[in-house]
């Protein structure tokens, strides 16, 4: 893939992607139908969604064997060929034992999509480029579960539940023929699979998923799964600590600020996938509504989950957890009251302006969550993180379904036993089922408002440390001139600068020809708009970097470009597409000791000076801190003499 001939590539794994996140959603809609024809009851229809889950999780953690030790276009024809044979089964079902092994063979080929276009992007991307491309395939994991809803709700009510498996099958089939013509391989490297993790995951989750759904009908065989399930849970931990190759590496866990944002994560995704079941369940059994109807409604909230989340990313960025955190949980605890305490009205309107906020909630939480345990790890952990905190996520899906669609299940039939109609029963299980999400996002407030308020703790000690050192490099200048504004006496007045329009290459020329590693990047009027380093000419010339996978973990990959090729395209790229667009500086009137706290919090060498916004000057740390020290020299000479 030389160049940019990876567009057409990713486009068919961006396709890929997407039919991954609608299959997971895909018979949701169809629940309803499913359990009319094969007389099944909803703990048992549930297995359709809980059983996909279970299996597509299993796989994501073994995809950062599977991408290292198999070509992408071996894997790639793997995942299309499975998928496809799992759609054609689920078009073709007899009886439901037939559907829910389609359905699980479906899960071993579309769980494989997500994780595959997530590598090769990092693989094949050059790195100026790598977040426009990983944000759009974000979107397709975002639309797909958005769109299944109408889509498969629309064919329910008018073709019947079989049809839902026409779009995966004739999905797939253009995708293979597409991938045929434009999917090529990168290269591969030693992987190991540790097959006992794997066995152990397996049994944890089923475990989990189907202790939790017999709970209320069957509490012995129950108790007995849920036991099994905990002692494979810790035989799997166990063994990811002494094996050579772990399964997932659960060294960020020694972190007391980021284990806690797995379980925030793990809430939040429970919530929303559960919802996902419980509320199509609610609308056609309850509220007498036909599936396309429901899967309509039902798009409203998924949409506002997608603008609070890109709403919520830019709010964590600009001030940190607190209080979006604990707001979030707030939102979604309210959204699940409203939806527990009205569902026995009937009310459709309420029960929109429920889900709607539980959703919104969602949003607000579930990325600010992993981003705030990411903040807290070292560069190095981070892989290990996101292994963590996906596999985590893949969990709350298995589990979330399974425990909620249990309780409905165990309601509704006793209502029944009562003489209760099935509206009647319908609604009472989904209220029941409802509260206890909502007990449980309640522990998730609890949770988010503890954790916010340590990490606001952390990240103040963390500024009073850099404070200290920064005073402890600048006291005796201090002492010497008080709150006097000195970057005039240390500062260089003639900076090097260069040109947001100028090419790459004369930013490496200007760090080879002026011995520096960085520049300002002033716009025509001289005003600073950015900063270039050698490390940042180093990203684009890079031949190799490390790539993180989802399930997915770090992984070494080398890049197809020529040196030579990518020497040539990166000398010609203007300076702002290679720089950092934020500059870190100093105003001109800024004293001593601010200097020093920026030099220290940063950990700059050099920072610039500004006087209305244009650059006027540098200062270098090292200057910093011969006058700090050529002033507690001064002041302590009379003593010594």
């Amino acid at each position: 893939m030389q160049g940019g001939s990876f567009v057409a590539p990713l486009a068919v794994l961006y396709g890929g992607a997407f039919m991954a996140g609608f299959n997971e959603n895909l018979v949701n809609m169809a629940l309803m139908a499913v359990m009319g024809e094969f007389g099944v009851d909803s703990v048992t229809a549930q297995w359709l969604v809980t059983g996909y889950m279970i299996v597509a999780t299993v796989v994501v953690t073994c995809m950062a064997f599977l991408y290292r030790r198999f070509k992408l276009r071996t894997l790639f024809f793997c995942a299309a060929g499975l998928s496809l044979a799992g759609s054609a089964m689920g078009l073709l079902s007899f009886n439901f034992a037939f559907l829910l092994a389609a359905r699980l063979v479906q899960a071993v080929g579309t769980g494989i999509f997500i994780p595959l276009m997530m590598n090769t992007i990092l693989a094949v991307v050059p790195k100026n480029k790598m977040g426009a491309y990983l944000s759009i395939g974000s979107c397709m994991i975002t639309f797909g579960p958005a769109l299944a809803p109408v889509a498969c709700g629309a064919l329910v009510t008018g073709l019947g539940w079989r049809s839902i498996f026409v779009v995966p099958v004739a999905a797939m089939a253009v995708l293979a023929v597409a991938g045929a013509f434009l999917i090529r391989n990168v290269p591969t490297s030693e992987a190991h699979l540790d097959a006992p993790s794997v066995a152990l995951s397996a049994v944890a989750l089923f475990g989990l998923s189907f202790g939790l759904a017999e709970l209320s009908a069957l509490p012995v065989a129950a108790g007995a799964a849920l036991a099994v399930a905990a002692v494979a849970v810790a035989a799997f931990i166990v063994r990811q600590l002494r094996c050579a190759h772990p399964l997932i590496e659960l060294s960020p866990c020694r972190s007391l600020l980021f284990w806690p944002t797995l379980i925030l994560a793990m809430v939040a995704m429970m919530t929303t996938f559960s919802l996902s079941v419980l509320l199509p369940l609610y609308f056609e059994g309850a509220l007498g509504l036909t599936a396309f109807a429901s899967g309509v409604i039902i798009l409203v909230p998924v949409l506002a989950n997608a603008a609070t989340s890109l709403f919520s990313g830019r709010v964590m960025d600009r001030f940190g957890a607190w209080p979006l955190l604990p707001a979030g949980f707030a939102v979604i605890l309210a959204g699940l009251a409203v939806l527990a305490a009205t569902s026995a009205s009937l009310s459709l309107p309420l029960a929109f302006a429920g889900a709607l906020l539980a959703y919104a909630g969602v949003g607000m939480v579930f990325s600010p969550s992993q981003t705030a345990g990411f903040r807290t790890l070292p560069p190095a952990q981070n892989p290990f993180g996101v292994a963590l905190s996906t596999t985590f996520v893949q969990v709350a899906a298995c589990i979330g379904p399974s425990l909620y669609i249990g309780i409905m299940s165990a309601v509704q039939q006793g209502a029944a036993a009562g003489g209760a109609d099935a509206a009647a029963g319908a609604a009472q299980g989904f209220a029941v089922a409802i509260g206890v999400a909502a007990a449980v996002a309640a522990v998730g407030f609890g949770v988010a408002s503890a954790y916010t308020v340590a990490a606001r703790r952390w990240e103040r000690a963390q500024r009073a440390g850099a404070a200290v050192r920064a005073e402890a490099a600048a006291g005796a200048a201090v002492q010497a001139e008080p709150g006097a504004p000195l970057l005039s006496a240390i500062m260089e007045t003639d900076p090097y600068v260069i040109s947001a329009a100028a090419k790459a290459g004369e930013a490496m020329r200007a760090f080879v020809d002026l011995k520096v590693g960085g520049l300002p990047v002033v716009d025509e009027r001289g005003r600073g708009v950015g900063f270039i380093s050698d490390g940042d000419a180093m990203r684009c010339l890079a031949d190799k970097h490390a790539a993180v996978s989802s399930a997915y973990a770090l992984i070494e990959v080398a890049n197809s470009q020529s040196f030579d090729e990518r020497l040539r395209e990166t000398v010609e790229l203007p300076v702002s597409d290679v720089a950092t667009a934020k500059l870190v500086a100093l105003d001109e009137g800024a004293t001593l000791r601010e200097a020093c706290e920026l030099l220290a919090q940063r950990k700059l060498k050099k920072v610039p000076v500004l006087r209305d916004g244009r650059v006027v000057g540098t200062v270098n740390r090292s200057d910093v801190l011969r006058y700090a020290m050529g002033a507690f020299l001064s002041s302590e000479a009379p003593e010594r003499r």
